[in-house]
C-alpha cells in the first residue's frame, strides 16, 4: 500500500467514524403525507429540531430512534422564517446531538447526514462553500445568523438532519427550502435562540 493510499484510507475511515457518530443523534420524521424526513436530538429532555416544511400536520407525528424505537410526538413550535419546527418526545432516552465548538471555515470537508426512513443514516459528502450573513438584499437570510451553504447534496428526506464536520460535531440543520434545492445550513447559534423562542412563546417574535 502507497502511503497516498493510506491517507485516503484513514481520511475515509475517519468520515465513516463522524456519521456514525453524529447519526446516534440523528432520527426519522413522519410528520407528511410523502416519505419521511430527519431530525436532531437537540437535548436531554426530548426536544428535536426538524425542518418546518416537512411536519406539514400537527397531529400524528411520529419519531424512529436510532435504536429502532417508533414514538409519537407533538410540536412545541414553529417558525416559518427559519424552517424550523421543535418537536418534544416525553420519557425517551435519547442522545443530544454533539455540537461544533469551533468557527466553521470556507473549504472545510462536512457531511450532510440524514435518516430518511428504515435503512439506518444516510451521508453525502462536500465542502463549505460560503458562510453568509447580514448585509445583503436578502432580509429572511439576514435574520438567520450566519448561514452556511455547502455542495453537499441535499437528497430526498435529509431536510431537519444535520450538517457535520470530519469529527462528527454538528455545525447546524439542513433545510432544502432555504437553499431552496441546494445545501443551506442554519447555525447552531441561531438554532438555540429558535428554541428557546419557541419553548417560551410557541412563535418566535421578530
Amino acid at each position: 500500500m502507497t502511503e497516498s493510499h493510506g491517507i485516503l484510507a484513514s481520511l475515509s475511515n475517519d468520515l465513516a467514524a463522524a456519521v456514525e457518530r453524529a447519526a446516534a443523534s440523528v432520527v426519522t420524521v413522519y410528520g407528511r403525507q410523502r416519505m419521511p424526513a430527519t431530525g436532531i436530538v437537540w437535548s436531554t429532555d426530548g426536544l428535536i429540531v426538524s425542518a418546518n416544511h416537512v411536519v406539514e400536520r400537527d397531529e400524528d407525528i411520529h419519531i424512529d430512534t436510532p435504536d429502532g424505537q417508533h414514538l409519537s410526538t407533538g410540536v412545541i413550535g414553529r417558525d416559518p422564517n427559519s424552517d424550523l419546527v421543535l418537536l418534544k418526545l416525553e420519557g425517551a432516552e435519547l442522545t443530544p446531538a454533539v455540537r461544533a465548538t469551533h468557527e466553521p471555515n470556507v473549504g472545510q470537508l462536512v457531511l450532510a447526514v440524514g435518516r430518511p426512513g428504515k435503512s439506518g443514516p444516510m451521508a453525502s459528502f462536500g465542502v463549505v462553500s460560503l458562510i453568509g450573513g447580514k448585509g445583503g438584499r436578502d432580509q429572511r437570510r439576514n435574520q438567520l445568523g450566519n448561514f452556511l451553504k455547502t455542495d453537499a447534496a441535499m437528497l430526498p428526506g435529509f431536510s431537519g438532519g444535520p450538517l457535520v464536520d470530519a469529527w462528527g460535531e454538528i455545525l447546524g440543520l439542513n433545510s432544502s427550502t432555504l437553499g431552496r434545492g441546494s445545501g443551506f445550513t442554519l447555525p447552531n447559534a441561531t438554532i438555540d435562540k429558535i428554541v428557546t423562542s419557541l419553548q417560551q412563546h410557541g412563535k418566535v417574535r421578530r
